[in-house]
């Protein structure tokens, strides 16, 4: 009896200091790191999922006072789509961008706008005719990247 006793009381006690009663502790606000565009790669199915270099993102100057981001890739246009995403070299969960759903399509010439967040998804490219696209992205928001695509 004296054990129970023990064990309730204990109980009880770690109760009362897990409780708020009239405390309570401020929440900090969150934030998360601004994207590094520069260290950002195009990365899916065409290329393993690697950072591979020639994949990096590069400087192509300002649009409405945005830094704006491109590469260059070939792809082959047999019917299937590109399944793709945007990230780092080491898939840091604030710097990976994708859609905001599963499959979500980009079409040519149209901007996307991409959720930089775990728990984005893969998007999907289906190229129309074998070729050269430039993938261009800038920010549009603190989580947030818009990209288009275009045939050059």
């Amino acid at each position: 009896m004296k054990k129970l006793l023990s064990v309730l009381l204990c109980c009880l006690t770690l109760t009362a200091c897990s409780s708020k009663g009239g405390f309570s502790i401020p929440e900090l606000p969150s934030s998360s790191p601004a994207l590094e565009f520069e260290n950002m790669y195009l990365r899916g199915v065409f290329n393993w999922w690697e950072a591979d270099p020639s994949y990096r993102f590069a400087r192509d100057g300002f649009e409405n006072s945005e830094a704006v981001w491109k590469v260059e890739v070939e792809l082959i246009a047999d019917g299937q789509p590109y399944d793709f995403r945007l990230s780092d070299d080491k898939w840091t969960p604030s710097q990976s961008c994708g859609g905001k759903y599963k499959g979500q399509p980009v079409m040519l010439g149209t901007t996307v706008y991409l959720a930089c967040e775990q728990g984005s998804e893969n998007l999907q490219f289906t190229p129309s005719s074998t070729g050269m696209y430039r993938f261009t992205i800038h920010s549009a928001g603190a989580k947030e990247v818009a990209l288009k695509v275009t045939k050059i």
